[in-house]
Parts: structure tokens; sequence; C-alpha cells
């Protein structure tokens, strides 16, 4: 029985998931590939393409019996560029697997600063006696920018640890766990509102650098912003004025605009 050539490039745990396709999917024959030379190589071969988003993409070029590309993420933008020789050919992502990871990560951060945590640890290492009024989750507001998968799922897990749950977004969803939805034209209404602002929204042209000066400037000052989904719609320099300037109270980033963030990047000494 002939197997499916599938190529496969992912340089984050290469050896564990090399382990795990060859056990669970014996009908194909992987190509795994560490290096460019190594796609060069299979490219011609390659009937499936099993990748991650970093992956050349003008080696693709080189696919000619190229059937079906399976992007590990959730998002494919970086795809769309050269959405015409996919014309005839699925590029999928990955949806369902993983709101509850995204879920944990945010609850995580949201009780990090309710519960000042920083400011333990900080008083800890300098023997520091530090009484001070925490906050608690159940007081506050947690308001998700996009309800997709994983925005629903983390509205119901705020939603279900006792957070007010609002949301932001370009359609109107059946959610029963969130408490508003808010309109396109209402997103100053949504930021006045949202203790936390937390991005789950896809890059296009619309949501590009969508978080900007402007943005912040109707964010509370007590507001935090938590970004799960691209580095693309945060407007960098406008976030590390605002955080800089107290005109909100602290961020987390899940991802930047370049990969591994430079050495030179002004977020690395931007205040929490």
């Amino acid at each position: 029985m002939r197997k499916i050539k599938v190529l496969f490039f992912y340089p984050r745990f290469v050896e564990e998931y090399k382990a795990l396709l060859e056990k669970n999917v014996p009908e194909a024959d992987f190509m795994i590939c560490t290096t460019r030379e190594d796609m060069e190589k299979y490219a011609p071969e390659a009937e499936i393409a099993l990748v991650g988003m970093t992956f050349p993409q003008d080696v693709f070029k080189r696919m000619p019996k190229l059937k079906w590309v399976q992007v590990m993420a959730a998002g494919v933008e970086g795809y769309f560029q050269n959405a015409e020789q996919f014309k005839h050919i699925p590029v999928c992502r990955i949806t369902g697997a993983f709101g509850k990871y995204m879920a944990e990560y945010v609850l995580a951060y949201v009780l990090c600063f309710c519960q000042n945590i920083p400011r333990v640890v900080k008083a800890q290492k300098e023997r520091k006696w530090d009484p001070f009024r925490m906050e608690f989750i159940h007081q506050k507001t947690l308001g998700v920018m996009g309800l997709g998968h994983i925005g629903k799922v983390v509205a119901q897990k705020a939603r279900d640890a006792g957070m007010r749950v609002i949301s932001w977004d370009m359609v109107m969803a059946e959610v029963p766990f969130v408490e508003r939805q808010f309109g396109v034209q209402e997103m100053p209404s949504f930021l006045k509102e949202a203790d936390f602002v937390v991005l789950t929204l896809p890059v296009t042209p619309a949501t590009k650098n969508l978080v900007n000066r402007d943005f912040f400037q109707v964010m509370k000052k007590t507001g935090y912003l938590i970004n799960i989904c691209r580095g693309a719609i945060v407007d960098e320099n406008d976030l590390v004025e605002a955080l800089r300037s107290g005109q909100i109270a602290g961020a987390v980033l899940d991802a930047m605009k370049e990969e591994p963030l430079p050495q030179e990047s002004p977020l690395w000494t931007a205040p929490i």
C-alpha cells in the first residue's frame, strides 16, 4: 500500500511530534524537515504540507503534487498573500483546540493583577511586611473582542469564575454567558465598561493596528489589555506610550508583531 507523502515542518518540539505522527498515522510517510534545505529536498514529493505559521511561502511553488496544506495554528493570515497559488488547494487551520488553554492564560493574568501578585513577590524578596487591599474578579468586567471559538470559551470561563462579561464584534452571536454585546459603532461604550480587554480577533485590513492611541484613550485608566491573538492588531509604539504615561494600568501580550521580540524593542522595559 502506497503511503501519502507528508512534508512536516514545525521547529518547536519536532521530535515529540515526529514520534506521535509516526505512531498514530501509519498510512503516511512523514518527511520531517528542520531546515530550509530539508524542505527544498522533499518539496517535489510532498502531497500534504503539515506546517506552522513560519513556513516560507515560496517553497510551496516547488510542490507540484501538493493537494492540501494543514496549518498548525488557529490563524492562516500569513497565507493570504499567496491566495492565488492556493486557488485549487485547501488551506486549513486548527479550530476548537485552543480555547481552553487560552481561557486559562487569560484568567491567570486577571487573577495576577487583581491579587497584585508582583507586589507580593517583591515584598517577599525585600523581606518587607506590606499589607494592601486586593481586588476580586467577581467585581470586575471582562470585555472580549471577537466571539469566535476562543473568544467564546474565554467569555464562558470568565463568567463561570464570577466575572461580568461583555463583548465587541462585527457580528452578533448567540452567547447566553455574555451579558451585553456591543456592535461595530459601539466600541467606545464597550471600552468604558471593561476592566480587562481581551483581544481574540483575526488579522484583517479592518483590524490591523485597531488597538492604537485612540483606543487606549477611551479605555479605563485602571484597565488592562490582554492580547491572545495576533501582534499586528496592536500598535506597539502607542501601547508603550500608554503604559509609560499611565493611560492604562497594564498589558499582557501573547503575540507581538516580530517574534522573537528584538532586544531593542521598548516593550521589554515598558511597565507591566
